[in-house]
């Protein structure tokens, strides 16, 4: 099998080949190879997702998310190849209900020395996620998670928490924290159930009653109608909170869609003829968008490579869609692409 190195050039090339490099990832490239070769925890290919904006000039950061599986707990880790986390690659080896560990660079912003950290969770149970933050090395943020879980809507399940060491809080929120406060940015994505988004798509002030619950103030004119808007498609909708000290929510929000379900093609799970293209149509309409979504679909792939016995298969396919609002304002949308490797 080639190296991890080598299969990551290839997935890159095959997704953006023909121009896409031009129309949708910039001249990041370098920077990302250089990232991603510090995310190789293990032997095993890391999956890839690739966030792309879909307005103005093109960049894109790289997340690389290691499996659970993939690890043993008598393993030793190095700081070159985990981001600088060790002691929490080895404390995510040791669980039990866990899924991936994701290594998040922010290579747009020309900052890739130190990514943010983030944990994929399998169980429901909130201390899994406390002793996520103590392994991250920011225990401090443990009574922020706290505190949001007692105000999270019951139908709300918690799937991921990353933190973010080197961003910095927008002053609208850093106002309103106490002056000696050094609670890192705190992500917390929520995925309601389906039910719940189904209530939602159907009573807009269900769902205001529980973004307001869980702590956002400030909805704008456009927040709750686009949120009631995305719990209507067919696609799951999860939402990411920003937190801060005592749990206080920062002042962006994202609310994302996968456009995958379980048994789906990944090959066809995106398609601009079929609903994802209608509401990417409607992102390009409400102006957070231009015409680089419809290059995404030619992004999917799926190579087979064999050696020996041995089959694998090398995908990428468009996998989520993200709007972000600041302090009630449009900010962008982002698409991700997931990308890796699979045994066939």
């Amino acid at each position: 099998m080639p190296s991890n190195e080598l299969l990551y050039q290839v997935i890159y090339a095959l997704a953006a080949k023909d121009g896409r490099d031009r129309v949708l990832f910039g001249d990041y490239a370098p920077q990302a190879l250089e990232a991603f070769r510090r995310s190789n925890a293990c032997s095993a290919l890391p999956e890839l997702w690739f966030e792309l904006p879909l307005l103005g000039d093109p960049w894109f950061d790289l997340h690389a998310l290691t499996s659970r599986d993939d690890l043993d707990p008598t393993m030793s880790f190095d700081p070159s190849t985990t981001g600088g986390y060790p002691e929490t690659f080895a404390w995510f080896a040791r669980q039990d209900n866990v899924r991936q560990l994701a290594l998040s660079w922010d290579i747009g912003s020309g900052d890739a020395t130190a990514p943010a950290i983030q944990l994929l969770v399998d169980s429901e149970n909130p201390q899994t996620s406390y002793d996520f933050l103590e392994a991250a090395g920011a225990p401090e943020a443990i009574e922020a998670y706290r505190a949001l879980m007692e105000r999270l809507p019951e139908d709300w399940y918690p799937c991921y928490t990353g933190v973010f060491p080197t961003r910095k809080w927008a002053e609208s929120h850093r106002t309103t924290l106490a002056a000696d406060d050094v609670t890192p940015p705190m992500h917390v994505e929520c995925i309601p159930r389906r039910q719940t988004q189904r209530a939602y798509a159907d009573d807009i002030t269900l769902l205001e009653e529980h973004l307001r619950a869980v702590g956002i103030e400030d909805m704008g004119e456009t927040l709750l109608e686009r949120c009631q808007y995305l719990a209507r498609t067919p696609f799951a909708l999860e939402f990411q909170l920003e937190v801060g000290a005592a749990g206080r929510l920062g002042s962006t929000f994202g609310a994302s869609l996968r456009f995958t379900a379980p048994g789906d093609d990944m090959e066809r799970s995106y398609r601009i003829d079929g609903a994802a293209g209608d509401l990417m149509r409607q992102v390009e309409a409400w102006g957070l968008a231009d015409g680089r979504w419809r290059t995404l679909e030619e992004t999917a792939f799926a190579k087979r490579l064999s050696q020996g016995n041995d089959s694998h298969l090398l995908y990428c396919f468009p996998a989520f869609i993200k709007l972000r609002w600041r302090d009630g304002k449009p900010l962008d949308a982002k698409a991700y692409l997931m990308a890796g490797i699979q045994a066939r």
